[in-house]
Formats: structure tokens, C-alpha cells, sequence
């Protein structure tokens, strides 16, 4: 039983302005029986994100069916806090006529390398358009994330609210004369999944030893009721890796050591690295990574296949 991967599904061919590569930290939602809508981040010129998305076959998710041809969130207003680029947290379909993109959206200032906290669009048709639930976040910051606080995955509970996994960030890493965010893993609940208390969030997830930094937790239940959890990690001498993790509640994690998703060979779009790993279960039972290759996304993103019992 294994992850195969299928291959690069979509990246930018440079023709649009405002995406010219990159389609970063996907996020895939089951439009229909038949269709993965995958929501993405896209670069202009400058290297700044907007969210667009493209549509794949479900049962072959290296075919696509359709794509945005405009952002479907642009950037905040000027002086809001994403009036500098947006990448995906999560999208959850709350009605039918409530489809809740979660975002991350960054902000310039002048003695830091940039600000990063979340925000959330609403969709009453059915994802082709989105509009803000606000202008400002919905997770601010905090003093555990005082440069960061990035939804990254959220869920309904059976017994009601909602829980959300998230990214806090509270310092810099030098390295080779560059500065690196510093950032580990928390969860919090929420009453409505619009509001949050950051002073009842619970540390989860603490990067290792050699690494600086773990984030971008995905979380997905599985049948028995145990959850799974997938996160990325950068190290000193920066070795980008992606690794999951296993609990019972939700809450208390443990890694294991499963390379679910090995580096591509030489010259391939994954060579360098394989990151930010997003999970989907077809109504047919077919199981989904979709993930990014190089540069963070910088090549795009692909896809990988469950297979076994």
C-alpha cells in the first residue's frame, strides 16, 4: 500500500498576467461526483499571489476540465492585511449556498519581512465567486503568533463547532544572510468556524531538532475516527520535507516516519522538493495527494493516488 504519483497536473503557462507561474499550496474541493475543483495560489511578475483554480477529472486528476480565467479573490484593499498576496488555508462547504474559502494574506511593512494572518471569502455560487466575510482578519495576531497566524485546515465536529489547525509565527532564522520565518503548529475551536479565541489555542506540533520550522497543517478524519495530519518542514541547511502525523482526538499528534511522497528525479518539476501535501476522498472511495513540487510551487502542483486496501 502506497502513494503513486500520477505527475504534474497544472502550472501556469505565463500568459495571464496576474498568473504567471507558481500554483501554490493547493487546496482541493469536490465540486461534484465528477470534478475536483483545486484552489491555488498564483504569482504575477512580482511575485505576488492571487487565488484561482483549475478543474480536474475526478476519477483522472491529470486531466483538466476547466480553469479560472481571473482570480476568484483578488488582494485586500491597500493598507488591509492582504493587500500584498494570497495563499490557500482551506475550503469547506458549510450549505449549499455557503462555500468558506479560508486564506492566508500577506502584508509589507517596514522592519519586518512581511506580516502573514487569515482571512475568509464566502461563495453563494457554488465557487465561482467569492466576496470578503470581512476586510480585516479573522486571526490576528496573538503573542505566540505575532508575525504569523495562518489558518491552514479546518473541519465540522460531530458534536458541533469547529476545529481548526493553524501556523504561528513569533521570530526570524537567519540563514545565508536571508531571514526565514519561524513558525510551529497549533489547533483551536470554534463556535462557528468565523470567530476565534487565540488565547485557547493548544500547541501541537514543534519543529524538530534540526529544523526551524513545521507548518501548513492539513488534517483530514478517517473512518475509524482517528485523524491524520500532514505538515512541511525547512531545516538549517534547508531541506524542504513534508511528513504526517497520526492521533486519536485531533489534538495530541505523533510523527511518523513515512516518506509518503519522495522527490522526483534529476531535472524533474519535483526534484528539489515535495510540499505541502493536500488529502481528498473521491464518493467512490479513491484517496488524493495533491501537492506542490519545487520552489515552493514555483513548478506547480501534482497529484498522487492511494493504493491498497
Amino acid at each position: 500500500m502506497t502513494w503513486r504519483k500520477l505527475g504534474l497536473v497544472y502550472c501556469p503557462d505565463g500568459s495571464s498576467d496576474w498568473a504567471r507561474h507558481s500554483f501554490m499550496t493547493p487546496t482541493p474541493w469536490l465540486r461534484n461526483a465528477t470534478t475536483i475543483r483545486l484552489y491555488g495560489g498564483m504569482r504575477d511578475d512580482h511575485g505576488i499571489s492571487r487565488i484561482g483554480w483549475v478543474d480536474v477529472d475526478a476519477s483522472d486528476p491529470t486531466r483538466i476540465k476547466g480553469r479560472s480565467d481571473h482570480p476568484v479573490l483578488d488582494l485586500g484593499a491597500p493598507g488591509m492585511f492582504d493587500d500584498n498576496g494570497l495563499i490557500l488555508g482551506d475550503v469547506l462547504e458549510v450549505a449549499e449556498d455557503d462555500l468558506r474559502l479560508y486564506y492566508v494574506g500577506f502584508q509589507l511593512v517596514e522592519k519586518a519581512k512581511f506580516l502573514a494572518f487569515s482571512g475568509v471569502a464566502i461563495s453563494r455560487d457554488h465557487g465561482q465567486s467569492f466576496a470578503r466575510y470581512q476586510q480585516t482578519p479573522i486571526l490576528d495576531r496573538c503573542p505566540e503568533g505575532m508575525f504569523i497566524g495562518a489558518l491552514h485546515s479546518i473541519a465540522k465536529l460531530p458534536e458541533g463547532g469547529y476545529r481548526a489547525w493553524i501556523s504561528r509565527g513569533r521570530g526570524w532564522q537567519e540563514i545565508g544572510g536571508r531571514h526565514y520565518p519561524q513558525y510551529d503548529c497549533w489547533t483551536l475551536v470554534s463556535p462557528d468556524g468565523l470567530h476565534f479565541d487565540n488565547a485557547a489555542a493548544q500547541p501541537i506540533i514543534a519543529p524538530a531538532r534540526n529544523e526551524y520550522r513545521i507548518g501548513r497543517p492539513r488534517a483530514n478524519a478517517l473512518p475509524d475516527g482517528t485523524w491524520e495530519l500532514r505538515a512541511t518542514s525547512d531545516t538549517l541547511d534547508k531541506q524542504y520535507e513534508s511528513f504526517r502525523f497520526i492521533s486519536h482526538d485531533g489534538v495530541t499528534f505523533k510523527r511518523t516516519g513515512e516518506v509518503e511522497l519522495p522527490r522526483g528525479a534529476p531535472g524533474e518539476w519535483d526534484s528539489e522538493m515535495t510540499c505541502y501535501p493536500a488529502h481528498i476522498q473521491t464518493p467512490g472511495g479513491t484517496r488524493y495527494l495533491f501537492f506542490n513540487g519545487n520552489d515552493m510551487g514555483r513548478t506547480g502542483v501534482g497529484v498522487a493516488r492511494w493504493e491498497g486496501a
